[in-house]
């Protein structure tokens, strides 16, 4: 027993909560100083300067250790591929620069993947990185992305180059001039929820579209229309893939989901009924679970690997805790 004149010891400090899949980069995007050439120059032949090659939109990823790990070329290597596009990404904590290089505009880049060295989609092997690096490998997914599918101007059809460090692109011809920068497409991911009447239980409605794995059930999800709100937005993608109408949105959290480059808007509506009528050409089934049913599903979720074969007769589960959807529910089940 601790006397009287004991000082209380301290809390432990509460365990660090790893942040939504693709968020948590640890880079400095120096977004005003990287408009001047002088200073991108600078980064740009710093002696630790450190160089991501993607190929094909895949990532150049030591697998030989655990967690993961991008696997950065140095400026020497760099310098030797100088043709290569080259986006600035930010710097770390100890002024780094780090750059992400497009693989694509030389053949020779192939040979970088080898047995414990490989280019990998960053999709399935996002979870086997650091939170930091996997962000890292968002931002420079989608932007050389953007950039391939940029080359030309949407205004007049001359060609683009690029400009502020890979963040704009510009048109070459005098007499447009026209800048493009990067877009980012907003996307509502939602849970409806309801207080079943008879059992008082929480109710959530989840969905699954034929191309899914066997077994697996998600949040809704739709693109946000030009001149709609977030809310607007919810309320008629629900309504539209299963008939629910809602009413009052809540925002709970977002997510970066480079594929190519959509931002994912996560939401909880409140349901004004219970009945579903599904839109086929949207899912293939929509159903209401229970609190309880809807935790196990996140359980199941969790244990599975990208690898783990899926059956029909497998109960219900949800995405793996990389996918907002799983965010979402976890933080609904939690009180939110």
């Amino acid at each position: 027993m601790l006397s009287p004149d004991t000082p209380t010891p301290p809390p432990a400090p509460a365990k660090r909560e790893r942040p939504v899949g693709f968020t948590g980069s640890h880079l400095d995007r120096a977004g005003n100083p990287r408009r001047k050439p002088d200073w991108l120059a600078t980064q740009r032949r710093h002696a630790e300067a450190r160089f991501l090659v993607l190929r094909e939109l895949k990532a150049l990823v030591d697998i030989s250790q655990k967690p993961a790990a991008i696997h950065w070329l140095d400026t020497a290597w760099a310098d030797a591929h100088a043709a290569l596009p080259c986006i600035f990404l930010g710097l770390d904590e100890d002024d780094i620069p780090h750059f992400a290089l497009d693989g694509d505009r030389d053949d020779t880049t192939a040979a970088l993947h080898g047995e414990t060295v490989k280019f990998i989609d960053v999709r399935s092997i996002a979870a086997q990185l650091t939170p930091e690096e996997a962000a890292i490998l968002a931002q420079a997914r989608s932007l050389v992305d953007w950039h391939q599918r940029h080359g030309f101007c949407a205004q007049c059809g001359s060609a683009t180059e690029m400009g502020e460090a890979g963040y704009v692109r510009r048109c070459t011809s005098l007499s447009c001039n026209a800048s493009h920068f990067p877009r980012t497409d907003p996307v509502v991911i939602m849970l409806a929820v309801r207080r079943d009447e008879k059992t008082g239980e929480d109710m959530v409605l989840l969905g699954r579209q034929g191309r899914m794995a066997p077994g697996m059930y998600s949040a809704l999800a739709g693109f946000m229309e030009p001149g709609e709100s977030i809310e607007e937005a919810v309320r008629r993608e629900i309504m539209e893939e299963s008939g629910v109408i809602t009413g009052r949105v809540r925002y709970l959290i977002s997510q970066p989901w480079p594929f190519p480059s959509s931002l994912m808007i996560g939401c909880i509506a409140e349901a004004l009924d219970a009945e579903i009528t599904v839109d086929h050409d949207e899912l293939e089934d929509a159903r209401w679970f229970s609190r309880t049913e809807a935790a196990a599903m996140l359980e199941r979720g969790k244990q599975r690997l990208p690898t783990t074969e899926t059956s029909p007769d497998d109960p219900p589960w949800m995405p793996p805790p990389l996918s907002l959807a799983h965010q979402i529910a976890r933080r609904w089940l939690a009180g939110a």
